[in-house]
């Protein structure tokens, strides 16, 4: 083999050890840009999730406040835009008191309520006598409810609780109850009630928009849950410009002065 030989082996040689050495640096530079970036989406993470904690924390604060302090927040839902921590926090409280209580409101009040909130009158009844029978410890079927056969019939494991729901999302499990719906009409129910026992008082026009009865029917007020100021649902959601979304929901009860009891927590994360 001639010296040109040995020199055009090596050159080759050569070449390609730089092309496995680039292709080395290559992939340990994407497997660092890759490090890099999880670690600041997960730091991100991080810090939405602690904003939505202070945010949680900011409002009831003001719920336990003096009556004479300042306050930030109003109890009626209004959202509340806070910066914190670079993040976006949107707060708001709604008085549990301003929601029906799914457990005692009859059937008339659920369907009012379904029917202003966009669901057709037919799909309502069904709905508000599938709840009833899922509360109630009898097992005689409403004309439009359901009971233990017909959740069988349906293909389901479970029947009706026949007992007082526990917390809302039970909701989901009555027969009929779709996501969609569900996602409708939570907002306005609750499982926390400061009366004992609903009176009925008659029917309710379905047709009517739920507002419209609430400013004339003056009895309407007694199916909702008691007097404000016992128990709010508080949501905190923070947000920033790399990160998911970070909820955080609590239902406070308030014992003046300055007392306050976590009732129920969820925390839920969203893509952004």
């Amino acid at each position: 083999m001639t010296g040109k030989n040995q020199q055009g082996i090596a050159l080759v040689a050569v070449m390609w050890a730089l092309a496995l050495l680039s292709l080395a640096a290559a992939a340990v530079a994407l497997e660092s840009r890759t490090s890099v970036r999880v670690a600041s989406n997960m730091a991100n993470k991080a810090v939405a999730r602690a904003a939505a904690d202070a945010g949680l924390q900011l409002a009831i604060l003001d719920l336990v406040a003096p009556r004479d302090a300042p306050t930030r927040f109003r109890t009626d839902g209004t959202n509340f835009i806070w910066r914190f921590a670079n993040c976006e926090v949107r707060i708001s409280i709604r008085d549990e008191a301003s929601k029906i209580d799914v457990n005692k409101a009859p059937g008339p009040v659920l369907v009012t309520l379904f029917v202003s909130d966009g669901i057709d009158l037919e799909t309502a009844q069904s709905l508000a006598d599938a709840i009833i029978d899922f509360r109630d410890a009898d097992s005689f079927s409403l004309p439009k409810g359901a009971e233990q056969a017909d959740y069988k019939t349906a293909g389901l494991k479970w029947g009706p609780k026949n007992a007082p729901l526990e917390s809302l999302e039970e909701l989901q499990q009555v027969l009929g109850m779709t996501a969609k719906i569900y996602e409708r009409v939570a907002p306005d129910l609750t499982v926390y009630s400061a009366y004992s026992v609903y009176p009925h008082r008659g029917s309710f026009d379905a047709g009517e928009r739920m507002s419209t009865i609430l400013k004339q029917a003056a009895f309407y007020s007694q199916y909702f849950t008691g007097s404000p100021g016992l128990i709010y649902s508080v949501l905190s959601e923070a947000k920033n410009s790399s990160s998911a979304i970070f909820d955080r929901k609590a239902i406070v009860k308030v014992t003046p002065p300055g007392s306050f009891e976590i009732l129920d927590w969820r925390e839920t994360r969203r893509d952004n």
